[in-house]
C-alpha cells in the first residue's frame, strides 16, 4: 500500500461513491487506527458505509481485549460495520467468536462480518464460532469461482 495524501484519498471516496460504491472495507494490515480513522470520515462525508476492518493474526499481543478496543475506537469513529478479516487463515476459532461476542454486546447495533480464507484450515471451524457469537455476515465463495485461492467453500 502506498501513502495517499489526505485531499486524493477524500477524493477517492466521493468519486467511488458517485461510480456506485456503497460500501467501503476500510483496514491498515497492521491495525493502526490513525490510518484507518480518518478514511471513516472520508466515507461518512461522501455518503458511503465505512466497514471498518479488524486485520486478526495470532499472537501473545492479539488477545480479544486488543481487537475489541480497537473496534471501541473505530465505531467511536463512526464505523456503523466491523469486518474480522482472517487475511491468512490463522485466527483462532475460539478468539474469534469471543472477540464477536465482546463487540456485539458492548455494541448491538454494529454489524459485524467475517471474511477469513482457510489455508491451514482453520476457516470452517472460525466460521462457525463467530456465528454462534452474532457475526451478521460472512463471506463465502464457491471454489470455481475463486480459482481456489484458499476461500471457504
Amino acid at each position: 500500500m502506498y501513502p495517499v495524501p489526505a485531499d486524493v484519498r477524500r477524493l477517492m471516496y466521493k468519486v467511488k461513491h458517485v461510480q456506485g460504491v456503497d460500501i467501503t472495507r476500510i483496514f491498515c494490515g497492521l491495525n493502526e487506527t490513525r490510518n484507518i480513522i480518518p478514511s471513516i470520515r472520508y466515507a461518512l462525508e461522501a455518503g458511503m458505509i465505512p466497514q471498518a476492518t479488524l486485520c486478526i493474526t495470532h499472537s501473545p499481543v492479539h488477545t480479544v481485549e486488543y481487537y475489541a478496543g480497537i473496534a471501541d475506537q473505530l465505531i467511536e469513529a463512526g464505523a456503523p460495520e466491523i469486518c474480522l478479516k482472517d487475511m491468512a487463515g490463522i485466527g483462532r476459532p475460539g478468539m474469534l467468536g469471543r472477540l464477536t461476542q465482546a463487540i456485539k454486546e458492548k455494541h448491538p447495533d454494529v454489524l459485524i462480518q467475517y471474511h477469513g480464507h482457510s489455508g491451514p484450515g482453520l476457516s470452517m471451524a472460525s466460521i462457525l464460532k463467530v456465528c454462534e457469537n452474532g457475526a451478521d455476515i460472512i463471506d463465502v465463495a464457491m471454489e470455481p469461482m475463486s480459482w481456489a485461492r484458499c476461500i471457504p467453500t
